[in-house]
């Protein structure tokens, strides 16, 4: 019964970490596309 309860927590634990790393993956494409355009705007100094 250990080891069931063993591969089943590897299974999920590695499901988890799988799931975060593709959320994370396209949190930094979201955040990548919106520098690229702030970049392509005019900059404006008022100072």
């Amino acid at each position: 019964m250990f080891g069931l309860g063993l591969i089943k927590g590897t299974i999920i634990g590695v499901g988890i970490g799988i799931l975060t790393g593709l959320a994370l993956k396209e949190m930094c494409k979201m955040n990548k596309s919106n520098n690229s355009k702030d970049e392509t705007k005019p900059n404006i100094d008022t100072s």
